[in-house]
């Protein structure tokens, strides 16, 4: 299945992995290395909840990038007489 998606659309999304990969996953990697200092990892919440965070980032990366190679991009025009994306309809 192909997920139908406007330029605009796909620019956001490449922004947001761009910022998930070069600012969001050094800071989470920086609080897995703080935590794991703290001493027994088994028992150690702060380990398991910077590693949950982590995990949780990489797979928001892996989803829009599926979204990105996986898309149709489509127009937001449309023709005068049909109704498209963005349009506004007053009745």
């Amino acid at each position: 299945m192909h997920d139908e998606l406007t330029k605009v659309d796909i620019k956001k999304m490449q922004e947001e992995i761009e910022y998930r990969r070069n600012i969001l996953a050094p800071k989470l990697r920086e609080e897995v290395r703080q935590a794991r200092e703290l001493g027994d990892l088994s028992e150690n919440f702060e380990y398991h909840a910077a590693r949950r965070e982590m995990n949780k980032n990489a797979g928001r990366i892996n989803y829009l990038q599926k979204m990105i190679d996986t898309a149709v991009v489509i127009s937001p025009e449309s023709k005068e007489d049909t109704i498209g994306l963005f349009d506004t309809v007053t009745l």
